[in-house]
């Protein structure tokens, strides 16, 4: 299962540069302005990652440069079903979509399509099901709404169904809220030692001995053993420092870790489609159940 998933990533390639191209009668978004749902510029669409493997556009690179959301200028990854193009404009739009997600999203790196950086993309988006979260194959990873190409051209098929004298359909859409987590840095502690040379300093008594010659005058008459060749000798010594030094360890300092839960309500909108039917002689109104706050 685990070999599935790490894979993975070796299915997903550039677009550009590769031996694909996007088939007759579809857009090829690549350079289209991408906007928010109130019109924001948030960026433009760099390049599309696809599956070779199944043959579909997986990812948008979104190019984040001159957006109007103060969002740092850098490339990141969205999933093709998220994205809508506009109706009428050469735009592709990310409704629903917040400043913050699109902050939270890893950069993008063309060089790493493994499965870390893709959760990492599916956890700001708030999980994919649970094919996903169970660590599935390849397929079951995209098996989603967020990876449903037919996402990207729902604006442009209603328009045509509208423009047509056929029955139309509209959908009814509720939002579900999924919540993910991610782990962020908050802080650390790092130890380093290094050595240090301090001056210090002791007293100490030290002997030092002189050897002094003494004459006294005497006047005495002299003996035969005064009559004799002598030699007499005396050394002198003096103390000298001596220094030892002796490195003892007086303290160690560890670091560990004490990991603690806690529970936290999140809190968000999720919206749902309400249809109003109007009949000559009366109104109807269906409306689908809300989901909890």
């Amino acid at each position: 299962m685990a070999t599935d998933s790490n894979q993975r990533h070796t299915r997903l390639q550039k677009l550009g540069g590769s031996d694909y191209e996007i088939a007759d009668g579809q857009s090829d978004i690549r350079g289209w302005d991408v906007k928010d749902e109130n019109g924001r510029q948030i960026g433009e669409v760099e390049e599309l990652i696809f599956d070779e493997q199944s043959r579909k556009v997986r990812y948008i690179v979104l190019d984040l440069e001159d957006n109007e959301l103060d969002l740092e200028d850098r490339e990141v990854l969205v999933p093709i079903g998220i994205a809508q193009l506009d109706k009428d404009d050469d735009d592709v739009l990310l409704p629903g979509i917040t400043a913050e997600q699109l902050r939270a999203l890893p950069e993008y790196d063309e060089d790493r399509f493994d499965t870390d950086s893709e959760e990492s993309v599916r956890n700001v988006f708030g999980g994919l099901g649970a094919g996903a979260l169970a660590g599935g194959s390849g397929a079951d990873f995209y098996n989603h709404d967020h990876f449903n190409e037919d996402n990207l051209y729902r604006n442009r098929q209603q328009r045509d169904r509208n423009d047509s004298d056929e029955s139309t359909t509209i959908p009814v859409i509720k939002e579900e809220l999924e919540v993910g987590k991610r782990e962020v840095e908050n802080g650390g502690i790092r130890l380093r030692t290094r050595v240090v040379a301090d001056q210090v300093s002791e007293d100490i008594n030290l002997r030092q001995e002189h050897v002094n010659i003494e004459r006294t005058a005497v006047d005495r008459a002299a003996t035969e053993s005064d009559l004799r060749e002598e030699e007499i000798e005396m050394r002198e010594r003096n103390e000298v420092p001596v220094v030892n030094k002796e490195a003892r360890v007086v303290e160690e300092i560890s670091l560990n870790k004490e990991v603690s839960e806690r529970d936290e309500t999140i809190s968000d909108t999720v919206r749902n489609t309400e249809v109003d039917i109007d009949r000559d002689e009366d109104r109807i109104r269906l409306d689908r159940n809300k989901a909890d706050d």
